[in-house]
């Protein structure tokens, strides 16, 4: 065997090792948190949807909260935050640590970030989940480049089918957690004690989010009046 033959065989080894250290980080990671969509909430109020004016019991979306449980598989403490009001409204900037991640709704071409608010980043010692909730919500959007509103005016029309199209579309996308390395890291950095960040376990990579199966959301109004779509009838038919 030549020289040549040994280096590349010594290349393709080397290369082999990284994907499955890669790998097996991945996976670590994956058994180490994990993230549930366990509710969904449509929150819709009378607005007039068309020139023609508004028609009875015709409603428009203003506010949708997604409730995500955060859950921690190891026996270390759970560091975790999302805090992308920093990116809607950095005027208001009241954390030292950045927006932490995201967790993002796609669906085709749309890649909506929720928004979310926290105050501070700390190690959960206590607990085994989190509750993060995060919204779609218009006094929340970007003045400069609007990305809640567009959104909304999509359902901006009339008819009775909205809860049905909006549940369908929520069912189809996809929920990612997208963890900020470097905010994180920010916040190891504050620890005097070097030792304790071995005895936190924090997102590192990508956590593809689980929905609640069956999927449904529940819709509301100004009279606080709900229901939940989808009906029962139509859950047995599926």
């Amino acid at each position: 065997m030549n020289i040549t033959s040994i280096v590349i065989i010594k290349r393709v080894i080397g290369f082999t090792c990284v994907i499955l250290l890669l790998l097996t980080n991945v996976y670590a990671q994956e058994n180490e948190i994990s993230i549930d969509l366990e509710l969904v909430s449509v929150w819709e109020s009378e607005y007039q949807p068309s020139p023609q004016g508004l028609i009875k019991g015709d409603t428009l979306p203003e506010i949708i909260n997604f409730e995500f449980i955060v859950y921690n598989h190891t026996d270390k403490a759970l560091m975790f935050g999302s805090n992308s009001h920093l990116y809607y409204h950095p005027d208001w900037n009241n954390s030292e640590y950045g927006e932490i991640g995201r967790f993002l709704m796609i669906n085709g071409a749309d890649t909506i970030s929720l928004y979310t608010k926290m105050s501070g980043l700390g190690a959960n010692t206590l607990y085994d989940n989190e509750v993060i909730w995060g919204s779609i919500e218009s006094f929340h959007d970007l003045e400069t480049h609007p990305v809640f509103r567009p959104f909304f005016n999509r359902w901006n029309y009339v008819g009775k089918d909205r809860g049905k199209e909006l549940y369908n579309y929520l069912k189809d996308c996809q929920f990612l957690y997208v963890p900020i390395p470097a905010d994180y890291q920010r916040r190891l950095d504050k620890f005097e004690d070097k030792s304790m960040i071995n005895q936190i376990t924090y997102p590192r990579d990508t956590i593809q989010i689980k929905k609640k199966d069956p999927f449904e959301i529940i819709v509301s109004d100004s009279e606080e009046e709900y229901y939940i779509y989808p009906p029962i009838s139509i859950k047995q038919d599926e």
